[in-house]
């Protein structure tokens, strides 16, 4: 067979998978239990679950990969061929893409050499991978986590399967580029006429591009539970800022006078009890902008203050108002002290007016309002659970009574309900106690869900800043747009492509801009109003209009 075009011309027709009092288990628990479903040419699936649902242990199981130790019972039927695609064990670390596909090609469609070249060419093409001849000599090793991605998924269905089994696509992905290419993968699988089943858990997007979704849940496949309702911010807070920044700037020296800039020229303040979203993918600045704020980063032009004091003269006094939630609680505690021991170690440090005799009650009271039971002070971090350990960092922060909590990404350990239950308890916390908040995180759906106003970043500066009702409604920014579609688990508008940290010149989002200029490359817009208190930076026609 000599033909290099990708399969599917002809759409197949009628169930490829059928379900019926599907079991999996071990003896002692059911990961499956008595499941049913079908799934037909061109339809897709999307099944969700937390970590440890079950998920992929279905997925292998339907690909005949049922692993060791796992009993299968009841009825499960594919017609054709299926196709398992996973993350890095899919593919070969070494061996260049072309022998891959030339392997797969070859075994699954009869294809020479060079007819597979073409086809792979052309698959990588419609995942929307860049220059894909040349990818092709490269092994995967070489290649970032999303073109890793694009290329298990183009391998996956450039074989021509009867059913393409995801799991977890591109979940450590940036929103907008995880929504782009389960957009790509859909949209090709519906035209070619092959099922597709995406498993993942409940933040992975995996059910934006689905015609129907379900949830694997205590072994039970059926429809998703609704989730637990996080509330939108409260009204927004009057008054003037206690926090604010002016043209802060953060810089990292690389050496030979060479320095990183991380973060330009941000200015903003937040009031008392308000929450303040920065929102952005990976390289975007939020993360380092949120250190900086907490003093963990280096300030290196601009200045911060807290309360009217520059807070790079902030003692320990100010400190204890100030406190930070980190993404990954358990690695930023003490493994060899209990969680109570790093709490007596902070009050002493921070709260030296409140006596040792009152220290157990101060601490008690911290993991209570954490969600914690007091016997949890006498724990080690790495006997927690993932919320457990968050809920931990929560009581630490809030041990010494502050006034403001900088959260970078907070809830990113956790996953479904336990990620939604952690919010909701910061927000009743901040909303009891009227602690401001400046929350960083790649999620615009929960940022712009709790906060009242957001800053956009990207390439460290920012692009827009607004209301976080006008943002969710109403963004200007192309990219604002992206990440707001992705959160809604549409297709988001930019071109394929990554996310890029700080450029010299130019808007950092040009790449990927369909509405890109000569001038975007040229030198970065400034913000400006567009509406009151809206603000943006965009080479478009008008101010904030593409």
């Amino acid at each position: 067979m000599s033909g290099g075009g990708l399969p599917g011309d002809a759409a197949r027709a009628g169930a490829v998978l059928e379900l019926r009092g599907l079991s999996l288990h071990d003896g002692e628990r059911f990961y499956v239990e008595k499941a049913s479903l079908r799934l037909e040419a061109g339809e897709v699936l999307a099944v969700t679950g937390d970590p440890g649902a079950g998920k992929s242990l279905l997925l292998r199981a339907l690909a005949g990969l049922t692993p060791a130790g796992l009993r299968r019972e009841g009825h499960a039927r594919v017609s054709g061929r299926a196709a398992l695609a996973v993350a890095n064990p899919a593919l070969a670390p070494e061996l260049p893409l072309e022998h891959q596909f030339a392997e797969l090609l070859s075994a699954t469609a009869g294809l020479d050499p060079e007819a597979a070249r073409v086809r792979a060419a052309a698959a990588l093409d419609r995942m929307g991978a860049p220059s894909p001849a040349k990818l092709l000599d490269l092994p995967p090793r070489a290649l970032t986590d999303a073109l890793r991605w694009r290329a298990a998924l183009a391998l996956a269905m450039a074989g021509g399967p009867a059913l393409l089994l995801a799991d977890a696509p591109g979940a450590a992905l940036d929103p907008t580029v995880r929504a782009e290419l389960l957009a790509r993968l859909a949209g090709w699988a519906r035209e070619a006429g092959v099922a597709l089943l995406l498993a993942g858990r409940p933040e992975d997007g995996v059910d934006g591009p689905a015609d129907r979704v379900l949830a694997l849940e205590r072994g039970r496949l059926g429809p998703p539970a609704p989730a637990p309702a996080v509330a939108h911010a409260a009204q927004h807070p009057s008054g003037p800022p206690v926090l604010s920044a002016r043209d802060l700037s953060v810089a990292f020296p690389l050496g030979d006078g060479r320095v990183l800039t991380a973060v330009e020229g941000v200015s903003f303040g937040v009031a008392r009890g308000e929450t303040l979203a920065l929102l952005g993918e990976t390289g975007s600045g939020k993360a380092v902008l949120a250190r900086a704020l907490a003093r963990l980063a280096p300030v290196s032009g601009g200045r911060v203050t807290w309360m009217a004091q520059d807070l790079a003269r902030a003692g320990d006094e100010m400190r204890r108002d100030i406190q930070l939630l980190f993404p990954h609680p358990a690695a930023a505690l003490d493994p060899l002290m209990t969680v109570g021991a790093q709490l007596t170690q902070l009050l002493k440090r921070l709260r030296p007016d409140i006596p040792a005799g009152r220290r157990p009650a101060q601490i008690g009271r911290a993991l209570e309002r954490a969600g914690l039971p007091a016997a949890t002070g006498g724990r080690y971090p790495g006997a927690l659970t993932p919320e457990e350990a968050a809920r931990a960092g929560l009581a630490r922060a809030l041990v010494t009574e502050p006034r403001l909590l900088i959260g970078d990404e907070p809830a990113g350990t956790l996953s479904g309900a336990a990620r939604e239950a952690f919010l909701a308890r910061l927000l009743r916390l901040q909303e009891e106690e009227g602690v401001s908040l400046v929350l960083a995180t790649q999620d615009a759906g929960t940022g712009l869900r709790v906060a009242h106003r957001a800053l956009v970043l990207a390439g460290g500066r920012v692009v827009e800043a607004a209301d976080a009702a006008v943002l969710a409604d109403g963004a200007r920014h192309p990219y604002s747009r992206a990440l707001v579609a992705a959160a809604r688990g549409e297709r988001p508008g930019l071109l394929p492509g990554e996310a890029q940290g700080r450029q010299e010149a130019g808007c950092p989002v040009r790449a990927r801009c369909p509405s890109a200029r000569g001038a975007c490359a040229e030198a970065m817009p400034p913000l400006e109003e567009v509406a009151p208190g809206h603000w943006v930076a965009c080479h478009g026609p008008e101010p904030g209009q593409i």
